[in-house]
């Protein structure tokens, strides 16, 4: 059996309740994206060093970079993850440092960036952005003992 059906009776959508939802949606998005702002002003300290061998042994090629508090970048030479000794070297110019490594012993080789849990989680990512922005893609950032100035091979 049929049922008739009038023009007087054509169906249509609401557009009420959608103009709501899509201002719902507009504001929620406005909200996070201010949040995310917000989370990268956040003070954040890194934990402490931990005596764990697994997280400070590098492996035997790779160049250690280290990074303090007022933004001096230094490279580690001497590392031995045993007994913590280190020796550091200061890098003028973390550009031109790593085009010269990477002229040297191509992109494929590994980078630590480490630092020292009171050095700024944003100087920590600023260096290791530039060593990824310059090729190096098997960098990771880990935690370090605090660098000092001390020539090569003290």
């Amino acid at each position: 059996m049929r049922i008739p059906f009038d023009e007087e009776d054509k169906v249509d959508v609401p557009m009420s309740p959608l103009i709501d939802c899509v201002f719902l949606l507009l504001i929620f998005f406005l909200v996070t994206t201010m949040m995310k702002k917000w989370e990268m002003q956040i003070p954040l300290t890194l934990p402490p060093v931990t005596s764990s061998l697994s997280t400070t042994q590098s492996a035997p090629d790779a160049v250690i970079i280290t990074v303090d508090e007022q933004k001096n970048v230094y490279q580690v030479v001497n590392h031995d993850a045993y007994t913590g000794q280190d020796n550091f070297i200061p890098i003028a110019d973390l550009n031109a440092f790593l085009n010269k490594l990477r002229n040297t012993k191509g992109t494929d080789i590994a980078i630590d960036v480490a630092a020292y849990r009171t050095v700024p989680v944003s100087i920590v990512i600023d260096v290791f952005d530039t060593c990824q922005l310059q090729g190096f893609s098997h960098t990771r950032v880990r935690l370090g003992s605090k660098p000092y100035e001390t020539r090569y091979g003290r």
